[in-house]
């Protein structure tokens, strides 16, 4: 769980209000979601050729993209 836990301190960090919440899981799940809409998803490409974890900033980056 290092990696998530990387990109919770990076969203804690861009969004000083953020509440995040780690819900640990096995099989390689990993899905931000920010007021219920799915700003990333590893989970829909689990198996896939596209399937990977977020590079550092994507998330924070995906979320502003969203209007959050």
């Amino acid at each position: 769980m290092p990696k998530a836990f990387r990109v919770k301190d990076e969203i804690e960090r861009a969004y000083k209000n953020a509440e995040v919440f780690l819900i640990p899981k096995r099989g390689g799940f990993f899905d931000v979601l920010v007021d219920d809409k799915t700003i990333f998803s590893k989970t829909g490409k689990i198996g896939t050729t596209t399937e990977r974890f977020p590079e550092v900033g994507e998330v924070s980056a995906l979320i502003k993209k969203a209007g959050f």
